[in-house]
């Protein structure tokens, strides 16, 4: 059974943790139950937390505006981190780019997700840039602004 475990409270990481629990299960449909907790001591499974969760070194000038993503994974668990919250939702996404999971325009219909067994992975980047803009030219709904933000999370 495949563990996700969460070492800090946040609801950001909270978020992480359901995104990478929801296109597991799409993976592996077969990988059985896929459990989420709170276990800020935890030495297996998947991992979610800040990099000094783990020890690890954070080389954002500012921890806060500066995204620094680290990826170090097996098939069984291993640590999705980041230099603040949001970039743990960040590692998950590339965690999940990748093993495979692509996300070619905003919405649900323009994702392709395989049908395949985890795969380790090992990446660890800081942001070239601190702000990233955008904008949605026209008369866009609410609907199309929401499928927007979270397509532009999945692509970071």
């Amino acid at each position: 059974m495949l563990q996700i475990k969460k070492m800090r409270a946040d609801h950001v990481i909270d978020f992480a943790a359901e995104e990478l629990k929801e296109y597991l299960r799409m993976m592996m449909p077969r990988c059985g139950e896929i459990a989420i907790s709170y276990e800020p001591n935890a030495t297996d499974g998947f991992r979610l937390g800040l990099l000094e969760d783990f020890g690890l070194e954070n080389e954002a000038a500012d921890p806060m505006w500066d995204d620094v993503v680290h990826v170090d994974t097996t098939e069984n668990g291993g640590i999705l981190a980041g230099s603040n919250p949001r970039s743990v939702l960040f590692a998950v996404y590339r965690f999940l780019r990748l093993n495979g999971c692509r996300f070619f325009y905003p919405g649900p219909e323009g994702e392709y997700v395989p049908m395949k067994a985890i795969e380790p992975q090992n990446y660890h980047k800081l942001a070239d840039h601190r702000v990233r803009g955008y904008t949605i030219e026209g008369d866009p709904s609410m609907e199309q602004v929401y499928n927007w933000v979270d397509y532009q999370a999945k692509m970071e």
